[in-house]
């Protein structure tokens, strides 16, 4: 069968109109989403927790008069939702039940929109691939041999199957990004410190921002303003409705190293279409030394690892291998990583900290800045990643995908992925990956109201999917 319902393909602006226009009620949607949850998630596995029961008795008490009127929401599993529990896809977090929102969540809840569930992710974001050893991986919607990416991969997968127009993602070094770039759907990653807090004590990490995956620009535009904290020291954006006059000066550069043609294909094609719709295209040096950013990144990500070692040691009085609550792959990972010493972390934070003075200073060139989302359209599915152990060569190979966005993160700087075209050698999506200033989220929104004019890529993946879903569900 096909799966269809009286509200597919509606985005999460379009729901909200019916219910203040009383054409539907956020209890009808709701049961059509929760519908499709039960038809897809046995398929896809994008879920690790469903509350449908929650879901539908706060309808009974949906805010209408607030801009998304109650329509149903995932969150990503890896944010305090009061209630729900929280696993960042480990068995050692499975206990773990928040007792209360973070303020992102108390946000995301002011603006309407009623959270039906926790989507899935690889084990507390180690890895390429939407993959742990509690929930399994989770499959494309295009293409179930290949992957979504990670660490939003079960949002994207959620989002790209028509179960929600719209789903939460967090964005460490390039978790909306590229899981929006495999599944042809648009992922917004904030300037650092733009959003309200998703962090229990109320701050704001390094690298990772909240904000969401969409099928439309505008839901995420508006979203957006909705979640953005107005007090904070960026100047606030507002909801940007539609594109601008101004043309900009865009930078764009050279690969770093191989890439699948069907990358370099698709990146011209923005290039040459930037161009006709008047833009000035400038060819630029990519600020960042892949060798220097390895190693600098791995010696930052074994800070997190080390913690989480002391932790698992300190409760279990084992060591983290033979803990049995991580899989081999992260505990082989703080196991390997456990020797870098102090003075190696304090010049790969400094190089780190760096980052944002080099973008800052090719900003001074260049509006906006065009880059491959990654080298690689998608990685293959890979239902056993959790398993392996940690290398360095594995550890290379990690950084390799997340070249063009993890730094992006460090300098603070907002970017999005724009899905731009379907890559002849794969079949699969394949998205531009736009950079700004730090605060200049409204130049890139505005900028994707244009290219998703122009581009429209979803109309053939929606013929792609009505194939897949009737593949996969007869």
């Amino acid at each position: 069968m096909i799966i269809s319902d009286q509200f597919a393909g509606l985005d999460t602006i379009d729901l909200a109109k019916l219910v203040e226009r009383h054409e539907a009620t956020a209890l009808e949607i709701t049961d059509a989403v929760i519908n499709r949850i039960e038809a897809l998630n046995p398929v896809l596995n994008f879920m690790t927790r469903c509350d449908f029961d929650r879901a539908r008795d706060r309808t009974r008490n949906a805010r209408t008069a607030t801009p998304f009127a109650g329509v149903p929401f995932l969150m990503k599993d890896m944010i305090d939702v009061g209630g729900l529990p929280r696993t960042d896809g480990s068995r050692l977090m499975l206990q773990n039940v928040p007792q209360q929102n973070v303020a992102y969540v108390d946000a995301i809840e002011d603006a309407g929109l009623n959270i039906l569930g926790l989507t899935n992710v690889p084990e507390f974001a180690a890895g390429i691939t939407t993959d742990n050893a509690v929930f399994g991986a989770t499959k494309n919607p295009l293409n179930p041999e290949y992957s979504v990416f990670s660490s939003s991969g079960g949002s994207a997968a959620a989002v790209a199957s028509g179960v929600v127009s719209m789903a939460h993602g967090t964005d460490g070094g390039g978790s909306n990004r590229l899981p929006a770039s495999a599944t042809g759907i648009f992922g917004m990653k904030p300037s650092r410190g733009r959003m309200h807090s998703g962090e229990a004590g109320g701050g704001h990490d390094i690298a990772k921002t909240n904000h969401v995956l969409s099928r439309t620009v505008r839901e995420s535009a508006l979203l957006f303003s909705l979640t953005e904290n107005k007090t904070g020291a960026l100047r606030p954006v507002g909801y940007v409705a539609a594109p601008c006059a101004d043309r900009l000066r865009i930078g764009y550069v050279s690969p770093i190293g191989p890439v699948d043609e069907d990358v370099t294909t698709a990146l011209t094609r923005t290039r040459d279409l930037l161009s006709s719709m008047g833009h000035t295209l400038v060819k630029v040096k990519f600020p960042v030394n892949l060798d220097e950013f390895t190693n600098a990144y791995t010696a930052f990500f074994s800070t997190r690892l080390t913690l989480l070692r002391q932790m698992v040691e300190a409760s279990t009085g084992k060591p983290i291998g033979d803990s049995g609550l991580v899989t081999p792959f992260v505990a082989s990972g703080a196991e390997a990583l456990r020797d870098l010493s102090e003075g190696q972390i304090e010049r790969a934070m400094l190089y780190l900290h760096s980052l944002q003075d080099l973008f800052e200073q090719l900003f001074q060139e260049v509006d906006i800045l065009l880059t491959p989302v990654s080298p690689v359209v998608c990685p293959k599915l890979d239902q056993d990643a959790w398993n392996r152990t940690w290398n360095e060569d594995l550890a290379a190979k990690m950084v390799m995908h997340l070249q063009y966005t993890a730094p992006i993160n460090f300098a603070g700087c907002p970017a999005m992925s724009v899905p731009c075209a379907i890559g002849s050698n794969t079949g699969m999506p394949v998205g531009s990956h736009l950079i700004a200033p730090i605060g200049g989220e409204r130049r890139l929104f505005e900028l994707a109201y244009e290219l998703e004019a122009e581009l429209q890529p979803m109309n053939q993946l929606d013929c792609m999917l009505r194939l897949q879903w009737a593949s996969l569900t007869s």
